[in-house]
């Protein structure tokens, strides 16, 4: 996402115009400082204001980045007289000390209705009652979210016209996992649905998506949507594709001719050259092959002869003609290459790991057709986000030195990331590669790279000729295991460029590449790809068991933002819980020498609750002893002298002065009325209530005690990792207690911004009271009555 913006007043901005279609302006804005106020964007003209209103609609897009929870959206329609096309609309946020453009500002007004150009996604759905996201229209599906919001429990039913044609139905109810994590509920609210095959014709179609049962549409205007061929037949004829290329007989053919593109990189291409030479590839003192530099207009120009200083096969070659893209500079070589295979490197910042020549000869020999995929890492850590904060070639430099490199090749894992987010990088798809490597005659056949991708870099041709290379290949496509490309920091066009700039640069490549293919790029997913090789290094595991930011060097003193989505998925985190209930990792948590029951993040999280709230009594239902002296410890802290703690267990006993035994259980009838009478006339009251079977923890007794919580207080679920929420057939399921509970009481919310730190032992279990204005004095009558048949022992009654 984007680097944040600076008021006059020092309020920070994150926004973006993401542009004008269909009469609206589309984009998103919000103050990480002040995430509860939404901002207020307003389009200008020649100093007029033509509309305005609040970025506070959710986009799914935005949830998963992190932003204002989702709720940072805007779509702006020009309804009064449209400005001309060509006029430049502003779009600024507005407070009181002043106005700030959005990145992207000013957007040009396009003409009416271009009919070569689909509707910016995400759009979000909306009406009253219902809320949603559509997130993908075309290619080849149709995808996004739709729920009600007045509390009604069916799911909407939606349908996709065109005119007076209908074109499919389909249900909002698949499973949305970042939808479950916003809005506390199922989740099930999701579309993802393939597009007719008829709807498929390679057309621009303006579409509407409408309620089933009724003609409104949750969107405010139809949308255009862009749709690709069905069929393989009408894939190969719809695209403009690059004509094949004509290779003249070799005379002396070679076994792999090595391609690799430098521009203005003396330094990258020394440690690039290194990492071809014949001493540095395992098993290569046999293999026939050359390497081919192409200086595509470097100042200074570099030297001939230092290129053939790296050996024999090394040899120099300057372009016939110069253009910002590489891409005709790449053909032109290729078309010099004597290999019966071609190893294409668009970026020659890339430095090989050894064994890339050993696995490419090795996928060859037991298939002559494979197409073999290098993967690419960062060196030292997300360079796109060090640019930003201080990092340098000379500290790059250092990371070298520290692994002595070129001694053991594979040490660049030490100081290397996977440019995948992928918790397991190895096996996700594939978006490019940096080493391509491909019989020569498919190269030809394809048309080698698109030099219609004139942008400088070459804009999306590295992805444009990966993707024809698959389409086009009839056998494997090989991802070696172990084996990677380490992007070193230069002056890239994306990898070394701040956010703001990358983000411009990549949707412009986005659009030539869909104004040249007519379809949004896709990368190659996993089931297309064929795994072989080995981890030769430790720190080639994977992201899980590594680092994720640059911590080897003083860089800067910040951190890098993470996505913990991407980093640490919902998986991995259900496996972290298991592993620390399991291992009964709790009970080395103690207070003053006694159990608390609860991870420590939890009880950071409970002091912070009591400094918020600053409760007049504590009730701790069924909870551990060390728990209760830790809230006592916690109360005298915060300086909070009157406040009084109430336990209600077996084995109750009063330790201090504030403290209050009561022994019973949860699920006692006569408890929560001794403790309504125990909390007087207290105003906020704050209850912990542990979880266990069935018996002592359920919706009733979450009903009984929720009771006594006072508004805008919580009533604190302790130990609900216990239920195995993972095991289908478990007795104790405290999720779907819980889940039951909220949605069944209005007044209670689960409140998951207490439970960020990863280990919890009371996961959905803070339940914050948001409506009514009961207090302990106010109860029911009929509760006062106590049962004879359940005496209460209380010690310490206050």
């Amino acid at each position: 996402m984007n680097s944040p913006i600076t008021f006059p007043s020092a309020l920070l901005l994150e926004g973006v115009v993401d542009g004008v279609t269909n009469h609206t302006v589309h984009g998103w804005a919000w103050f990480p400082d002040d995430p509860v106020r939404a901002a207020s964007i307003e389009v200008r003209a020649h100093g007029a204001v033509l509309c305005r209103g609040e970025a506070d609609t959710m986009r799914a897009d935005l949830v998963a980045a992190g932003k204002r929870n989702g709720y940072c959206a805007f779509a702006l329609r020009l309804e009064a007289t449209l400005p001309e096309p060509g006029t430049a609309l502003e779009v600024v946020a507005v407070e009181a000390s002043g106005v700030q453009p959005l990145v992207g500002s000013p957007v040009v007004m396009p003409a009416a209705a271009p009919a070569e150009n689909s509707d910016i996604l995400p759009i979000p759905l909306h009406r009253p009652g219902l809320h949603g996201s559509l997130d993908q229209c075309g290619p080849a599906r149709i995808r996004g979210w739709l729920r009600w919001t007045d509390g009604t429990q069916a799911s909407p039913n939606l349908v996709l016209r065109e005119g007076s044609r209908e074109w499919m139905r389909f249900a909002a109810n698949q499973w949305r996992p970042d939808i479950a994590e916003l809005h506390q509920g199922d989740g099930c609210c999701g579309f993802d649905q393939a597009l007719p095959d008829e709807l498929r014709d390679d057309r621009l179609h303006e579409l509407r998506l409408c309620l089933a049962d009724e003609e409104a549409s949750p969107l405010a205007m139809p949308f255009r949507a862009m749709t690709s061929p069905a069929s393989p037949e009408k894939l190969a004829t719809r695209a403009k594709l690059p004509p094949p290329l004509s290779r003249q007989v070799v005379a002396e053919p070679l076994t792999l001719s090595v391609v690799v593109n430098f521009y203005n990189m003396q330094r990258e291409a020394a440690r690039t050259l290194t990492s071809l030479t014949r001493a540095y590839q395992a098993d290569s003192a046999d293999l026939d092959y050359e390497v081919l530099c192409i200086d595509n207009g470097s100042q200074p120009p570099l030297d001939p002869d230092w290129v053939a200083s790296f050996g024999p096969e090394f040899r120099l070659v300057r372009p016939s003609r110069q253009h910002a893209s590489p891409c005709g500079a790449l053909n032109e070589a290729a078309l010099a290459a004597r290999g019966k295979y071609l190893a294409v490197m668009i970026d020659g910042a890339h430095v090989l790991s050894p064994g890339i020549f050993r696995e490419a000869r090795q996928a060859w020999r037991e298939h002559a057709g494979a197409v073999v995929a290098v993967r690419h890492w960062f060196i030292g850590g997300d360079q796109r986000w060090l640019t930003l904060v201080g990092y340098s070639r000379e500290q790059e430099d250092k990371l070298f030195e520290r692994i002595r490199w070129p001694l053991n090749g594979y040490d660049l894992f030490r100081i290397g990331t996977p440019m995948s987010e992928n918790p397991e990088p190895w096996f996700d798809g594939l978006s490019e590669s940096n080493c391509l490597m491909l019989p020569t005659e498919l190269y030809d056949r394809i048309g080698g790279f698109d030099e219609a991708f004139d942008q400088p870099g070459g804009g999306f041709a590295n992805l444009d000729l990966w993707r024809r290379t698959c389409t086009a290949a009839s056998a494997p496509l090989v991802a070696p295991i172990g084996e990677a490309t380490f992007h070193q920091f230069h002056g890239g066009t994306t990898t070394n460029v701040d956010d703001v700039e990358k983000d411009l640069r990549v949707r412009a490549y986005a659009t030539a590449y869909r104004t040249l293919r007519g379809e949004d790029f896709a990368m190659i997913e996993r089931g297309q790809l064929t795994f072989r090789g080995q981890l030769r290094s430790e720190f080639a595991t994977g992201m899980r068991q590594r680092t994720l930011m640059p911590m080897r060097l003083g860089v800067t003193d910040e951190v890098r933002p993470g996505k913990l989505a991407a980093h640490f998925d919902d998986g991995a985190q259900s496996h972290l819980l298991s592993v620390y209930a399991e291992c009964g990792l709790q009970r080395d948590v103690r207070w003053l020498g006694q159990p608390t029951g609860m991870a420590p993040a939890d009880l950071n999280s409970l002091q912070d609750i009591i400094h918020q709230i600053r409760p007049d009594a504590v009730i701790g239902v069924g909870v551990e002893r060390g728990l209760i002296a830790y809230l006592d410890s916690v109360l005298q802290a915060a300086g909070i002298g009157g406040a009084r703690i109430l336990h209600v267990a077996d084995d109750a006993v009063a330790t201090s002065a504030r403290i209050t035994g009561m022994v019973g259980t949860p699920a006692d009838a006569a408890a929560p009325t001794a403790a309504r009478l125990w909390a007087g006339t207290a105003e906020t009251v704050l209850v912990l209530h542990a979880a266990g079977d069935a018996g002592r923890f359920n919706g009733d007794t979450l009903a009984t005690w929720g009771k006594l919580v006072s508004h805008r207080s919580y009533m604190i679920c302790v130990g609900t990792v216990f239920g195995q929420p993972w095991l289908g057939y478990s007795t104790r399921q405290h999720y779907k207690t819980l889940r039951e509970f909220s949605e069944g009481n209005p007044m209670f919310v689960i409140d998951r911004s207490w439970t960020r730190q990863l280990i919890t032992t009371c996961p959905y279990g803070y339940l914050r009271k948001i409506g009514g204005g009961v207090n302990a004095a106010s109860y029911d009558a009929a509760l006062d009555e106590l049962g004879t048949d359940t005496p209460l022992d209380l010690e310490n009654m206050q």
